[in-house]
């Protein structure tokens, strides 16, 4: 190694102040030669104290540098806060030699300008990088390793808005180091949990939305808040459900009532003679005299039903509920609609158990390729012009009586979600949402169209889908944290996290960018020359311990 001063172009750059301190040392170094009032020894100790104190001012302001080499087609860039087992791990995988932190890194190029112009591998480890450090890797190609410290999440993904009656979705990532229990509460009420076993885990949560407005619900690992989940609820647009029933059972009973809470018009017509029907109604308005359904809900014996066959012929949907004996109701179906339902038996009990209070036929639709089950029930829905489910639970109101009002729910708003019609002004942002991070938002059938939306006192631009004319996006970049109104009626919380997420999110941002923009073009495998200098702390505390010993040697006899 040799020591490069390079004195010769910081002199001439700026000599008069280099000019300035000799002279001041001069003088100062003769005038202690000069004193009488001390012994020889203890001027001789003077002397070399300042002169230790200029020679480290004089080298700090020369920054004299160390010259070495390093492979420049490899280079690993750590983040703060990682373990040096963790970096050396990394190191020992990818046959890397030199690992940089930010600071480091930062002061290497400022030294070293030539460096970024050596195409190379950059190795990220970690999300915290400013956007100066990822600006000077234009011309490299960035790989990325997160890294996350156990028990924080790694990702995450929910709706930030959502209608009243369907299933909210919530996954992410999370590693443990020992078998822990993680569950979404809504106030003291458990609406999803599971166990997390040691090492990395991946999770899924659907819950039933049940609330109005603005909502916060908490994700715990082993009781301890993990992650704050807000999400805002808004009431759907009405939809017309008729039953179509050969006699009165409490199952349909039960299921028309949580539909009539649940903001459903409801229409009940059963036979109670040859020639004699009952027509019960909920929430249907008085001066409607028409009855234009969205959705059937019968039993497989009035497959044939007109009003049935009209209504899957027409896009619509229908759901057969109160099967007793699957194979052949799957027959009937096929005949008289045109479907293609098979079922296997996978049990010779009469029932089988799906769950607490829950029971089920012994029978399982078997896959087809417009089919789709529906969660882990026994449920199943068949596309052709309209939808068409089937089910094999047994009664589920046993729910309700029981008191699991949260797993009925959970059944029926699976189910619903499903086969409902597409609705207007369907907004899909995945939340969470970061301040200072892009933001797409995508709105499917809006019943007003227009090129802008409205959030909070701004607007944003919405582009048309070149292949969905139905659908338009945007993004947004949001700028303050809290609940932000969106679209007058709406609303959605921007996250100020600070446990990972957000840089993981914005460093995924601008790779992609990187990508689009990067200018490399395969690397050269070379050696480079570097300069390496003292960091500024260093040369700080020499300085000052030089101060600290000329402040305390007049003091020590």
């Amino acid at each position: 190694m040799a020591f490069n001063l390079l004195i010769l172009s910081v002199f001439q750059s700026k000599w008069i102040l280099y000019v300035g301190l000799v002279f001041l040392l001069i003088i100062q170094l003769w005038l202690l030669w000069r004193s009488k009032a001390l012994p020889k020894k203890r001027i001789r100790i003077r002397l070399g104290l300042n002169l230790f104190v200029w020679l480290a001012v004089f080298l700090f302001v020369f920054q004299p540098g160390i010259k070495h080499t390093t492979n420049g087609n490899k280079i690993l860039l750590v983040a703060a806060k990682i373990p040096k087992a963790y970096v050396q791990k990394i190191k020992d995988s990818l046959q890397i030699a030199d690992s940089f932190n930010e600071q480091d890194f930062n002061r290497l190029i400022s030294s070293n300008p030539q460096f970024v112009d050596s195409p190379g591998n950059v190795y990220l480890l970690g999300q915290n990088f400013s956007p100066k450090t990822l600006s000077w890797l234009s011309n490299s190609n960035l790989n990325w390793i997160p890294y996350f410290d156990e028990g924080h999440l790694e990702r995450l993904r929910y709706k930030s808005i959502v209608k009243k009656g369907d299933m909210q979705e919530l996954s992410g990532k999370l590693t443990v180091s020992k078998p822990q229990t993680l569950a979404i509460k809504y106030g003291h009420q458990t609406l999803d949990s599971l166990v997390l076993q040691k090492g990395h885990n991946t999770f899924h949560f659907s819950f039933p939305v049940f609330t109005i407005g603005r909502t916060e619900a908490l994700l715990t690992l082993d009781e301890a808040p993990l992650e704050h989940i807000h999400f805002f609820a808004h009431a759907p647009q009405p939809r017309k459900v008729l039953f179509i029933l050969g006699n009165p059972d409490f199952e349909s009973k039960n299921l028309s009532e949580w539909l009539g809470r649940n903001n459903y018009q409801v229409e009940i017509i059963t036979t109670i003679a040859r020639d004699a029907q009952s027509k019960v109604t909920i929430n249907k308005p008085g001066d409607t005299k028409s009855f234009d359904t969205d959705i059937i809900i019968t039993d497989p014996a009035n497959a044939a039903h007109t009003l049935v066959k009209k209504a899957v012929a027409e896009g619509k949907s229908v759901l057969f509920i109160n099967c007793t004996k699957p194979e052949e109701d799957a027959k009937m179906l096929n005949q008289a609609l045109g479907m293609n339902w098979r079922v296997k038996k996978i049990s010779n009990d009469q029932t089988i158990t799906v769950a607490d209070n829950l029971t089920a036929l012994p029978y399982v639709p078997e896959p087809a390729v417009n089919q789709k089950l529906i969660s882990k029930y026994p449920i199943a829905i068949q596309k052709k012009a309209g939808s068409v489910g089937l089910s094999f639970l047994n009664e589920t109101f046993q729910l309700k009586l029981s008191g699991d009002t949260l797993g009925y729910a959970r059944i029926w708003s699976s189910v619903f979600q499903q086969l409902a019609p597409a609705i207007s002004d369907n907004i899909l942002i995945d939340a969470p949402v970061f301040t200072d991070t892009q933001t797409s938002i995508v709105i499917n059938n809006p019943t007003v169209v227009s090129s802008k939306i409205r959030i909070d006192t701004d607007t944003t631009i919405l582009s048309q889908s070149p292949v969905n004319p139905l659908t338009y996006s945007g993004s947004y970049v949001f700028r303050k944290q809290g609940w932000q109104s969106f679209q007058d009626s709406l609303s959605l919380y921007v996250e100020e996290n600070t446990g990972g997420l957000k840089q993981a999110t914005q460093i995924q941002e601008a790779l992609q960018a990187h990508q689009q923009k990067s200018t490399y073009n395969g690397g050269k495998a070379s050696l480079q020359s570097l300069t390496t200098t003292l960091p500024e702390w260093a040369w700080y505390l020499i300085i000052l311990v030089g101060l600290v010993a000329l402040w305390v040697e007049p003091k020590l006899n």
